[in-house]
C-alpha cells in the first residue's frame, strides 16, 4: 500500500457514526483513499455487523470487508459526557457520515450548532426513504427497500421473485454516498462552507429502475423477470455446450447477432430478416432462445468459445464461488491485498481489493490495513483531542467510553 500521506484524500477526517454495511462501505472507501475515518461504535457490542457470522477467524465477514483501516472509538453516545466527545470530535472532522435510525442523530447533536461551530463539515446521511414523505420514518434494511422499490419482483423468473446474493440497496447507498461526499469536499474549496447530503436506499434502486419505469410508464409495458436472461435484449443469457458447461452469451447489438450466426453455422436464422433487429427478436424470443440453445449444444465449450472470440461475439462462464476464488484475473492482477484482524486472532488474510486503479498507486490502495477492535483507537483519539489521563480514566470508570480487550492486554 502507498504511504496514506500519498494518497488523494490525505488530511481528510470523517467521522463515521454508522453500522451495518451501506455508511460502513461508503466510509471504507473513503479510508481506501487516505482519508482518516474514525467510527464510533456504541460501547459494549460496537457495530452490529460484528456478530454476523464467524468466518473470518472468529470474526463477520461483512465486518472485515467493510472496516479495514479506519480507527474505532467506542462512545455511549446516551450519556452527557458520551455526547459532549462527539461534539468535540466534530469540530476536528471534514465529514459526519450517518446511517443510523430515523431522527437518532438529530437527538445527539444539534444541527445549528455544529454549523456554527464547524461551518466547513460536510454531512452526509444515508436512511431507508429520505428526510420526507410518508415513509421517512420507517427503519429500512436492503431485503426491505428492495422489495418496496420494486427489484425483487423484476428478479428470479416470473412468479417467483427473488433476492439478488448481494445487498443492493446498501452498497449501491454507499457508492452514492462516496459520490456525492466528494462532490461536496471540492464544493467547499469553493464557497468554504460544508453541504449536507441526504441518500436514500429507495432512491438508488428506483434510480436503477428507470428502463423498467419508463417502459411502465410509456409504453404500458411491464417487463417480466427473465431469470439469468436480458428483459429486453435477446439472445442474452446461459446456453449449454456438448460437454454440459454453462456458457453466457451476450449480444449486445445486430452486428453481433450475425456475428453469432456465423459462429453457429445458423444460416437460416441470419437469413431471416424478421431476426435482423433486437426489438424483433424480442417478439420471437422463445424461438430465437430456442434456436441459439440447440446450435450450441452441438459445440464442445473450448471449441465454441474459441469461435466466440474469433468473431468478436462477447461471452463468459458462469462461475461459482470457488472459481471466482481462484479466478485468474484476480491473479494476475495482484487483486488480493492483506488484512490484519485484531487481538485474538491476530490474522492476516487476504481479501478482494477496492476496485480503484490508479497510476500514481500502481499497488492500488487500501491493502495493508487493519481491521479495528471494538474500541482499539480510544484512548488515541481522546488524547488526540486533549483529553488527560485523569479525564480518560473518569471517562472509563463511569462507562462513558470503553477500550477493547486487545488495548488491556497491552497490545496496540
Amino acid at each position: 500500500m502507498a504511504p496514506t500521506q500519498s494518497l488523494p484524500l490525505s488530511g481528510i477526517r470523517v467521522v463515521a457514526i454508522e453500522q451495518a454495511v451501506a455508511a460502513p462501505l461508503c466510509s471504507r472507501h473513503l479510508a481506501d483513499l487516505g482519508a482518516d475515518v474514525i467510527k464510533v461504535e456504541r460501547t459494549g457490542s460496537g457495530d452490529f455487523a460484528r456478530d454476523y457470522d464467524t468466518f473470518a477467524h472468529g470474526m463477520s465477514s461483512h465486518f472485515v470487508w467493510l472496516n479495514r483501516g479506519k480507527r474505532s472509538i467506542a462512545i455511549d453516545l446516551k450519556t452527557e459526557q458520551g455526547q459532549k466527545i462527539l461534539v468535540d470530535l466534530l469540530d476536528t472532522a471534514d465529514v459526519l457520515l450517518t446511517n443510523l435510525g430515523p431522527g437518532a442523530v438529530d437527538r445527539l447533536v444539534d444541527d445549528a450548532e455544529l454549523t456554527q461551530r464547524n461551518p466547513r463539515l460536510v454531512r452526509c446521511c444515508i436512511s431507508g426513504y429520505g428526510p420526507d414523505g410518508p415513509y421517512e420514518n420507517r427503519k429500512a434494511f436492503d431485503l426491505l427497500v428492495q422489495g418496496e422499490a420494486g427489484v425483487t419482483a423484476s428478479t428470479g423468473e416470473p412468479g417467483c421473485p427473488a433476492k439478488p446474493g448481494v445487498s443492493l440497496a446498501d452498497l449501491g447507498a454507499g457508492i452514492y454516498a462516496v459520490t456525492a461526499i466528494l462532490a461536496a469536499l471540492r464544493q467547499r474549496e469553493i464557497t468554504g462552507h460544508g453541504d449536507r447530503v441526504h441518500i436514500a436506499m429507495f432512491d438508488v434502486l428506483v434510480e436503477w429502475m428507470n428502463p423498467l419505469l419508463i417502459a411502465y410508464r410509456e409504453a404500458g409495458v411491464e417487463i417480466a423477470p427473465a431469470g439469468t436472461r436480458h428483459a429486453t435484449i435477446t439472445p442474452y443469457g446461459p446456453f449449454v455446450t456438448a460437454d454440459g458447461t454453462t456458457v453466457n452469451i451476450a449480444v449486445q447489438n445486430d452486428r453481433q447477432w450475425m456475428a453469432l450466426c456465423e459462429v453457429l453455422q445458423a444460416d437460416d436464422l441470419a437469413a431471416d430478416h424478421g431476426l435482423r433487429r433486437n426489438a424483433d427478436r424480442l417478439i420471437r424470443r422463445d424461438f430465437v432462445e430456442r434456436a441459439v440453445a440447440d446450435a450450441v449444444a452441438r459445440y464442445p465449450e473450448a471449441e465454441l468459445v474459441e469461435k466466440l472470440d474469433a468473431a468478436a461475439v462477447p461471452w463468459g462462464r458462469m462461475n461459482d464461488i470457488a472459481h471466482v476464488a481462484s479466478h485468474p484475473q484476480l491473479g494476475a492482477g495482484d487483486r488480493w491485498i492483506p488484512v490484519l484482524l485484531p487481538f485474538p486472532s491476530s490474522s492476516t488474510i487476504r481479501v478482494a481489493a477496492a476496485p480503484f486503479r490508479f497510476a500514481s498507486h500502481p499497488s492500488g490502495v487500501g491493502g495493508g490495513a487493519d481491521v479495528p477492535a471494538l474500541g482499539q483507537h480510544t484512548i488515541d483519539i481522546l488524547t488526540g483531542l486533549g483529553y488527560d489521563r485523569d479525564e480518560l480514566q473518569s471517562l472509563m470508570s463511569r462507562g462513558d467510553v470503553q477500550i477493547s480487550t486487545e488495548m488491556k492486554a497491552g497490545r496496540r
